[in-house]
């Protein structure tokens, strides 16, 4: 996509969604050189929300009327719950048997239609499509359609915009989708952006890929942070992190839990697996920041990571 497109998903999803400010690490284990910009506490929980207004908002209208599926890991089909009870469409979201109950309580307190469905995201996915044929809904792919992209990569505008001598810029991934949009937003402006792209060890479907050089599916995984658990990836996602992230990283299976408590004895702010696993790729030298200036990407909330009470 080119530049333009990101520009006008800002416009579009202005008013929707909270622009997230940047926070410092420091003084907390004395990183002065590291920010957060944390999409916790984005409305609906998590970054996806920009991504699926973009999208809503770009369904003509008179689709729109029938509502909108989706299947997801949790965060994109509460943000779609949310976005389609603020635009008074209705919504039907499929999640993984994995998934949170914050994530299914959100979900529902949106209003959305909920099915609990598959193991992996990808049966999920294939009963949504079966549930948007069926109701004659917009099928939304959380991660590789175009305004979805578009709307995540205005994480990246914000974060040049708050921090124009940013050097590195770390996010998780998933199904690809959030960096993606943040990789492709910030290269087109500022190329010399060093961006490095975190998985889970016993999920490493991107970093797979670019070993072998095309995208491969993972048929067998253990995970501890299911929500980052995507077994494949596609196409546009792929070739976007291939031209626009410079590295990608492992990050050890018990790593993400203690990230996010020490995110919340640090920060006070709770975040979920998937986002710890960003922390954890910093705070233990897997992204090897060094000394740059670097921000890495709290995409979700959530209390999978702290303590029982």
């Amino acid at each position: 996509m080119d530049a333009a497109a990101y520009a006008q998903a800002a416009i579009r999803v202005r008013g929707h969604i909270r622009r997230t400010p940047l926070v410092p690490a420091a003084p907390s284990g004395d990183r002065e050189n590291l920010w957060f910009k944390p999409e916790c506490l984005q409305v609906s929980g998590s970054f996806k929300a920009r991504g699926a207004f973009n999208s809503v908002l770009s369904i003509p209208e008179e689709k729109r009327a029938n509502g909108v599926v989706t299947a997801s890991g949790g965060n994109f089909g509460a943000a779609i719950a949310y976005a389609a009870r603020e635009l008074g469409i209705p919504a039907r979201v499929v999640v993984m048997t994995g998934s949170t109950e914050l994530a299914r309580d959100r979900i529902r307190s949106f209003g959305a239609e909920l099915h609990v469905i598959g193991e992996h995201w990808d049966l999920s996915w294939e009963a949504g499509k079966q549930i948007a044929g069926e109701s004659g809904g917009t099928l939304l792919h959380p991660f590789a359609d175009e305004p979805v992209i578009a709307g995540q990569g205005t994480i990246g505008l914000e974060i040049l915009e708050d921090m124009p001598d940013v050097e590195t810029v770390v996010v998780s991934i998933g199904g690809g989708g959030l960096i993606s949009g943040i990789a492709e937003a910030i290269k087109q402006r500022k190329p010399d952006v060093r961006l490095i792209g975190v998985e889970t060890a016993g999920c490493p479907t991107l970093y797979r890929a670019r070993e072998e050089g095309h995208i491969v599916m993972i048929e067998d995984f253990v995970t501890n942070v299911p929500i980052l658990a995507a077994r494949t990836t596609e196409p546009i996602n792929f070739e976007t992190v291939e031209r626009c992230v410079d590295d990608l990283v492992l990050v050890p299976e018990d790593e993400p839990i203690e990230a996010a408590r020490w995110m919340w004895r640090s920060t006070g702010l709770a975040i979920e697996l998937g986002a710890a696993t960003a922390v954890a790729a910093v705070l233990n030298g897997h992204a090897g920041i060094g000394g740059e200036k670097a921000v890495a990407v709290l995409c979700g909330s959530g209390n999978d990571g702290l303590p029982p009470r």
